[in-house]
């Protein structure tokens, strides 16, 4: 996301960061769901 968009969104009162964060994922839930999503594509 461009810097200044993150701005707006973050001056308007919206959270914004990683999938990780927002579900609570450990580093290696993380990692395992990043090799399902390149072994599908």
């Amino acid at each position: 996301m461009h810097e200044d968009k993150k701005q707006r969104l973050e001056a308007k009162g919206w959270k914004v960061g990683s999938v990780e964060e927002f579900l609570g994922l450990t580093p290696e839930e993380n990692a395992l769901i990043e090799i399902k999503l390149a072994r599908s594509s």
